[in-house]
């Protein structure tokens, strides 16, 4: 499994993206992303072995659990020299940069690798761009963060296809490691 932590738009802001990486990929002669695949990822895994997604499981829930809904804005276009343009915040809010964090430590503890580089939160507009894109500050894009998902990414023809595998809502109490079941009592006692 191909796997990555990620935050998924709600409807508005995902409409407005949408429109956005058409109107940059249109002016730096590239390729904008289909509607469904528009994230921000927080934590990519890459090749995963199916017997560890219940390690995976635990450390989303209890990064999700520690931190309430937030806002997220987007706001600032920027690009690789990859032909890869983006979009992104002006700074990292606090509780994203929580979140992030929570993941890394749990990510850690399981034994999984984590990324040495500062996270900077984004969002891909355009893929294979042949001319530089505007850079800068535009209409923000901004929806309230709900949920932590886990999603699955399969390399196809035409670009990769995501899958969510599990999501978790922020803030919510986690649920309890599961318990042995009560003795049976004997016979006799």
């Amino acid at each position: 499994h191909r796997l990555f932590f990620a935050l998924w738009p709600d409807a508005p802001a995902r409409a407005a993206l949408v429109r956005l990486a058409h109107e940059i990929a249109h002016h730096g002669h590239g390729k904008a992303p289909r509607e469904d695949n528009l994230h921000v990822t927080l934590a990519f895994l890459g090749a995963v072995a199916a017997d560890r997604l219940g390690a995976l499981e635990r450390v989303g829930r209890a990064a999700a659990a520690c931190i309430a809904p937030f806002g997220l804005s987007l706001e600032r276009i920027g690009g690789t020299g990859f032909g890869i343009a983006w979009l992104s915040s002006d700074g990292v809010p606090t509780s994203l940069a929580e979140l992030h964090a929570a993941l890394a430590a749990g990510l850690a503890r399981e034994g999984f690798p984590t990324e040495r580089r500062m996270f900077r939160p984004h969002l891909t507009l355009a893929r294979h761009c042949a001319r530089a894109v505007h850079r800068g500050a535009v209409e923000p894009v901004r929806w309230t963060v709900e949920r932590l998902t886990l999603v699955e990414s399969t390399l196809a023809p035409g670009g990769s296809r995501y899958r969510n595998l599990v999501e978790w809502p922020l803030g919510a109490t986690p649920e309890p490691a599961s318990r042995p079941p009560p003795p049976t009592p004997r016979a006799g006692v």
